[in-house]
């Protein structure tokens, strides 16, 4: 491209100095006129020819034209004959050149203020010489001036569209890239997060029945030693557990497939709660407050995060008893879990606690974790734009 420019502007020169020598020829100019028209014409091309390293200066570039229609003026002022027509061509050309290369505006404004000194000297013929040549002449000019003006500014325009039509469809590229890496993004966020449901999914399910069946297995084992008579019960009951295990974990494949069961969120809470009592011998009691609100996506939460908490108390904590408390309001869910185990002075965040704090920030909640005569954890979800 910057080839093509500088191809463009050494052309120009080629023709501004054929047509000042063809001009030099009918003037046959001698001594000081022909000095003078020398000089005009060297600054001329000089101002001219400059516009090609002072294009991104756009007050000077516009100021240069200004200075080459003053030029080319000056130029015919100085010339012998009353209308030179080789000189009145610098103007068409310096037209053409201002009304392509200037802003839309800018260029007709240029434009017609060249197309206005350049009908000076037709002017003048008409007062030293009125007649219908005359008159005619300067008609044919000016209206050809005119339709270049037209033409040009008409191209300008054209131009322009195209330049903002293509910077539009760059954007509109940029916007699609964007967009394509955003939904990149959100489909890699979201394979994590459907990995880090399952993952708790699984371990909430799998790791509660496991604890339950452990204890009835170590209840069995004592069962057999003292040689009681429940040791087939437990056993029987050992097999239900692991039977339920496996249960749990076709509900989670189900789950991934599309198909869950729904069940109300009191209910599934109060079988979570008489189920794991019944397996593991621990006395739950549980307290509702507050009118149970079915929603399904907190509900299925906060029986996750009851299911984490109980297994927790009796895996780790050996708790015999657990107090659990739930308040419902219109918008939020508080949730209490407190037992009589044995607690831990310095308390690490594993994978399950991990679980339940993600699971309580999914709905802008906040939770913590106590250990002082037992272990407490208490919550609470938001309901709000869930």
């Amino acid at each position: 491209m910057e080839k093509y420019k500088k191809f463009l502007y050494i052309l120009k020169a080629v023709i501004f100095i054929s047509l000042f020598t063809s001009a030099l020829y009918f003037e046959s100019a001698k001594k000081q006129r022909l000095i003078i028209l020398c000089l005009l014409f060297i600054a001329f091309l000089v101002t001219n020819m400059g516009k090609y390293f002072i294009k991104d200066k756009k007050r000077v570039y516009l100021m240069s034209f200004a200075a080459d229609t003053a030029l080319i003026y000056l130029i015919e002022f100085n010339s012998r004959l009353l209308i030179n027509y080789f000189f009145h061509s610098f103007y068409i050309i310096v037209l053409l050149e201002a009304t392509l290369t200037l802003q839309l505006t800018k260029g007709i404004i240029l434009g017609t203020l060249i197309v206005l000194v350049s009908m000076i000297k037709y002017i003048y013929l008409i007062y030293y010489k009125f007649n219908l040549s005359s008159v005619s002449q300067m008609m044919f000019f000016f209206m050809i001036n005119i339709l270049i003006l037209i033409i040009a500014s008409f191209a300008q325009q054209n131009k322009q569209e195209k330049e903002k039509k293509d910077v539009l469809y760059k954007e509109l590229l940029d916007a699609h890239r964007k967009l394509r890496e955003y939904t990149d993004e959100v489909n890699r966020l979201s394979v994590i997060e459907e990995r880090n449901r399952i993952a708790r999914d699984i371990h909430d399910n799998l790791g509660h029945n496991m604890t339950a069946l452990i204890m009835q297995l170590q209840m069995a084992e004592h069962y057999m030693k003292t040689g009681s008579g429940k040791t087939q019960e437990m056993l029987q009951n050992s097999i239900q557990t692991a039977r339920d295990s496996l249960s749990s974990i076709r509900e989670v494949v189900e789950t991934l497939r599309g198909k869950e069961r729904i069940v109300s969120p009191e209910k599934a809470v109060r079988t979570l709660i008489d189920e794991f009592s019944q397996k593991t011998g621990a006395e739950i009691n549980l307290n509702i407050s507050g009118e149970v609100i079915n929603d399904v996506k907190a509900g299925t939460a906060l029986y996750h995060i009851l299911q984490e908490s109980l297994t927790n108390s009796v895996r780790h904590g050996s708790a015999t008893k657990i107090e659990i408390e739930l308040d419902y309001s219109e918008t939020s869910v508080s949730f209490s879990i407190k037992d009589n185990g044995r607690g831990s002075e310095n308390i690490k965040e594993g994978f399950g606690m991990k679980g339940i704090r993600e699971r309580v920030e999914d709905f802008k909640g906040s939770v913590e974790f106590q250990s002082h005569d037992g272990f407490y954890v208490k919550g609470i979800l938001y309901l709000e734009d869930v």
